[in-house]
């Protein structure tokens, strides 16, 4: 009797042993780097993916053309200009993780941002205020580029709610696939403070990148408040 009661609780015993372990599993992290998809020679472009981890027993990539590959370090080919959104994944027993990143395979050292148009900003600010009580807000930016770059001139847009701001001489960036964000600011001289944060909003130009086939030299980007438009140049 005791002889069967062991066989009945040792395989309960070995599936919970596992459930256990399977529950204790690590989720791997990771991050990877690769090199850069500036090219002047013809296609194809040959990208290096180094991949990172805290223990993952392989990493799968999808390289975001339809191809996939395996491996800690590995190579691929484009044959297409473009933005490819490149997914690493780590893998560990049960456990997995992801991270995404923007590839531009281009032919473009840097771009230049020309001019940004305020369609629209927002109509209040805080508890319903309005920025200007007597007349509209004198309008003010800011640019961020990657690496906290920042550009902030003393140009104002008096009165109004749209308008051009002309950028010169025009500030560009070498880096596509890292957020640029433009402050907008209500100001108003010896106020205190006298820059009012409207709102902001980010783009990246890996969103944009040409093709031998498309070159769009502006972009529209909004939020539920604010709409700008902003124009721009990619440079050999």
């Amino acid at each position: 009797m005791k002889y069967n009661l062991f066989l009945f609780v040792l395989p309960l015993f070995i599936l919970s042993a596992c459930k256990k372990e399977e529950e204790n599993e690590d989720i791997p992290s990771v991050t990877f780097t690769a090199t850069s998809g500036y090219t002047a020679l013809p296609l194809p472009k040959t990208i290096s993916f180094t991949a990172s981890s805290n223990g993952a027993d392989q990493i799968n990539w999808d390289f975001g053309d339809g191809s996939t590959g395996q491996g800690f370090s590995v190579q691929h080919a484009y044959t297409a200009y473009g933005n490819y959104k490149v997914k690493a994944t780590a893998v560990r027993g049960s456990q997995s993780a992801s991270v995404t990143r923007d590839v531009p395979i281009t032919f473009h050292r840097r771009v230049e941002i020309k001019s940004i148009r305020v369609l629209q900003v927002p109509t209040f600010k805080a508890g319903g205020l309005d920025w200007d009580p007597a007349d509209d807000p004198d309008l003010m930016y800011k640019i961020t580029f990657p690496g906290d770059t920042v550009f902030a001139p003393s140009t104002v847009i008096n009165n109004s709610t749209t308008g051009v701001f002309t950028l010169a001489p025009p500030q560009d960036t070498f880096v596509f696939t890292d957020d640029v964000q433009i402050d907008l600011f209500d100001y108003d001289a010896g106020n205190v403070p006298d820059k009012e944060t409207m709102g902001f909003l980010r783009f990246r130009f890996s969103d944009v990148i040409p093709t031998t086939v498309n070159y769009v030299d502006s972009i529209d980007v909004s939020s539920n408040s604010m709409r700008m438009i902003v124009k721009f140049e990619f440079v050999l």
